[in-house]
């Protein structure tokens, strides 16, 4: 019985002892893809999904608790609208602009989008698709999309067109539907972040080539930029690594991020010419190379490059005919970081907006001291608008929060207050002037949709 006992321990201290081992080479399995090293191939694959079922599980607990991930923790329990502690501020009253609202509808328990009227406090119109109507259009085949499900889906960006329709996604198929909430055409593809318009109509969106145009060599997600036609006719697609490598920046593709060294998240066209740019050209953004570039699609040159000093950037704009707006995430990620979200650490405490002067090769920080008061600080995503007369629109788009500032002060802000403990996502919501909604909004007016 003794003899039997020393056996079995033996055993014993001998898995664990290979136990021990095969943590060890699955992390260093874990370590070596997640770098961008990845020679494992498909394995790799296998094992990344192997390191992330515990958190994928995490997440299907907190689906069942919850009913949705369109939530996020309240921040700001005394604000609910435009209300704060009960009363609309003065500079929502005056203000004469709209939002055009993507967030979580806790009636439908979905997302969608409202032509809210500030000044009113008024939605003046709603879309609302039918997300399991989408899900059977989106293909679950491609490499990098989400599932489309009702209970994450974000209407992304939403793009609001003269018939009154909206385009949008989600990384996923980029869906255009009408007033009435139809699906008027959808492109398969893995579409991402913004959706803009440039001078001639069509639609600038980020997007993922499939097959990659680097099938073979590089192992990254290969995003592109891509020209969709007002009828849904996919007209060009780039590879932004490819523009790099072809213009003398193939530094910049760079090792690190996973399967993600690029991350395009903004393309915002040109509308007329100026000194330092063409119309047409587009303003690219490139979070995780730190890096804002003007590239010109019919000669496919970059013209104008910067890294930094912004940082994980979101959202360039033309502000100007010489100046360029960035909103600087300005964050840090390393995995040690210990109870921060994703491992990521602000470097100043909030966000920067940054303008760049390209006649004095200058930068400014205009809002700095507001932001910081009003302590601006998602560490992901985020907009902003800068308005003719000096002011900014901003979403804090992981805590849900929307503002409008001068450089002294506050003048409204938003949140869409489920309790006291959760608000409802935003996702890139848009500040939209009388003049942009044009006949946008007579034509929403007298649009009648039926059950």
């Amino acid at each position: 019985m003794w003899l039997d006992k020393q056996v079995s321990l033996r055993i014993f201290l001998l898995l664990i002892i290979l136990g021990g081992i095969l943590v060890v080479l699955f992390g260093a399995a874990v370590r070596h893809v997640y770098i961008g090293n990845n020679r494992l191939g498909s394995l790799g694959e296998v094992v990344l999904r192997i390191a992330e079922f515990p958190s994928l599980t995490m997440h299907v607990f907190k689906e069942l608790k919850e009913g949705t991930n369109l939530l996020l923790p309240n921040r700001f329990t005394e604000l609910d609208g435009f209300r704060k502690s009960g009363v609309i501020p003065q500079g929502a009253k005056d203000d004469p602009g709209f939002l055009l609202l993507s967030t979580y509808d806790k009636h439908t328990n979905q997302s969608l989008v409202k032509l809210v009227k500030i000044s009113a406090d008024q939605a003046l119109h709603e879309w609302i698709p039918e997300i399991r109507e989408l899900a059977k259009l989106d293909n679950y085949e491609r490499p990098f999309n989400k599932p489309v499900q009702q209970s994450s889906f974000r209407m992304n960006h939403p793009l609001i067109l003269e018939d009154g329709g909206l385009i949008f996604q989600n990384e996923s198929s980029l869906y255009k539907i009408d007033a009435c909430s139809k699906v008027k055409w959808f492109i398969k593809g893995t579409f991402h972040h913004s959706n803009e318009m440039d001078a001639d109509g069509n639609i600038w969106v980020p997007g993922v080539m499939n097959p990659s145009s680097y099938d073979g060599f590089l192992s990254h997600r290969d995003d592109s930029i891509v020209k969709i036609s007002p009828q849904g006719q996919v007209l060009y697609e780039k590879s932004v690594a490819r523009m790099l490598e072809e213009n003398g920046y193939r530094g910049l593709l760079g090792i690190g991020f996973g399967e993600d060294p690029i991350h395009l998240n903004d393309i915002q066209p040109a509308l007329s010419d100026s000194d330092f740019w063409k119309k047409g050209d587009l303003l690219i953004s490139i979070r995780n190379r730190n890096t804002v570039f003007l590239f010109h699609p019919e000669t496919e040159k970059i013209t104008w490059l910067r890294t930094g000093p912004w940082m994980a950037q979101h959202d360039g704009d033309f502000i100007s005919d010489h100046e360029i707006s960035v909103y600087g995430n300005d964050v840090i990620s390393n995995p040690r970081f210990k109870g921060n979200q994703g491992g990521i650490k602000l470097m100043d405490g909030y966000n920067n907006v940054y303008i760049y002067d390209f006649r004095t090769d200058s930068m400014s920080l205009p809002y700095l001291e507001i932001m910081k008061a009003m302590d601006v600080r998602t560490p992901a995503e985020g907009l902003a608008t800068i308005l003719e007369n000096g002011d900014v629109f901003i979403e804090e788009s992981n805590h849900g929060r929307l503002l409008m500032l001068s450089r002294e002060k506050a003048k409204w802000e938003f949140t869409n207050k489920i309790n006291d403990k959760w608000v409802g996502i935003v996702s890139w919501s848009r500040y939209l002037t009388a003049e942009q909604l044009g006949e946008k909004i007579s034509v929403l007016q007298n649009t009648q949709c039926g059950n």
